[in-house]
């Protein structure tokens, strides 16, 4: 965070001038507190809203009723899988099995009731976990002092770096371009593919567009699979329950358009060039990041695979100094 807004604390400091210094931290921690923790908890309120709509629809959809009408929608399908002419006459015993099985490992009336809580919480309960309070508070209060002595802490790093001051001066703007890269990079990307499936849910008429925007924003950063994770199943939906192919075919010709335009065009010249690092490494990052990271993982891998490649690149040139050095002697 403090990299990725290195170059708006620059231009504050520079603003305020030598005697307001002392300001600089405050005004950026509130200003980073406003930009993400302010729309991080609307975003959240509204996903959880959502995620509670579809659950109750979830739970309506797997009564025996509705098995029974959707399967009468699909009698080829059904034709197709079973040639039992007494399959009608089981099907409210298959159904019996099924839930006695199936529906209690979903457990939709714990998680419905879980989101609830959190719905409440989220909506009126100020009170939060101690763990999220301290991580929080602990986070806020290392970018205060990066952003109060950050030059040092950069100082200290690069001087202990085997490297030339030349050499040392180059390390760090690329090891800065590299993080604000990954960082504004992917979280361009991210929302322009969550708005592009947004945009397609609205147009289709699917209820709960944000939450399934939001998680085309999320598999998006993940290569191969992309958004293709929401909009196949999605177009699939549309398809087969709503029986209208027309819109399934825009609707999903339209987020595989979307998603090759961004992902082959677009990313290309904001990360892949810029990173130095190819595309598989990225991939791989991504995938170890988030086993060792969690969601942080999403930035902390490619940050982190993209240091080392810079700073191997960086060893090269240093070993090639050296050979130099000596052949002059």
């Amino acid at each position: 965070m403090y990299l990725a807004t290195r170059r708006p604390h620059k231009l504050l400091k520079g603003y305020l001038g030598e005697k307001l210094q002392w300001l600089v931290p405050w005004i950026m921690i509130t200003l980073v507190s406003m930009i993400v923790l302010l729309p991080s908890y609307f975003v959240i309120r509204t996903l959880i809203s959502e995620a509670l709509s579809i659950l109750f629809k979830l739970r309506i959809s797997l009564s025996e009723d509705k098995i029974i009408e959707t399967l009468m929608n699909f009698a080829l399908l059904t034709d197709f899988i079973t040639d039992n002419e007494f399959f009608w006459v089981k099907v409210p015993e298959i159904y019996g099995e099924f839930a006695e099985n199936y529906v209690d490992i979903l457990n939709l009336d714990s998680i419905y009731g879980i989101l609830s809580n959190a719905s409440s919480f989220i909506l009126g309960n100020i009170e939060l976990p101690t763990g999220i309070l301290m991580n929080l508070f602990f986070a806020l209060l290392v970018l205060f002092f990066l952003y109060q002595d950050g030059k040092k802490v950069e100082r200290f790093i690069l001087d202990n770096l085997p490297f030339s001051k030349q050499l040392e001066e180059q390390v760090g703007r690329k090891l800065t371009a590299a993080v604000q890269t990954v960082i504004r990079g992917n979280l361009i990307i991210s929302i322009l593919q969550g708005t592009a499936i947004y945009i397609l849910l609205w147009i289709a008429g699917i209820s709960s567009p944000f939450l399934y925007a939001s998680l085309a924003a999320f598999f998006s950063i993940i290569p191969v699979v992309g958004t293709s994770a929401v909009w196949l199943p999605i177009g699939l939906y549309i398809l087969f329950l709503e029986n209208n192919p027309m819109m399934a075919i825009f609707f999903m010709g339209s987020g595989l358009f979307f998603y090759v335009v961004l992902e082959n065009f677009v990313k290309p010249r904001m990360l892949d060039k810029k990173l130095q690092a190819h595309p598989l490494l990225i991939f791989l990052s991504l995938i170890g990041g988030i086993k060792e990271f969690g969601i942080m993982g999403l930035v902390v891998g490619p940050v982190t695979v993209t240091l080392v490649v810079i700073l191997w690149d960086f060893w090269k040139l240093y070993r090639r100094e050296l050979i130099l050095n000596k052949g002059h002697r």
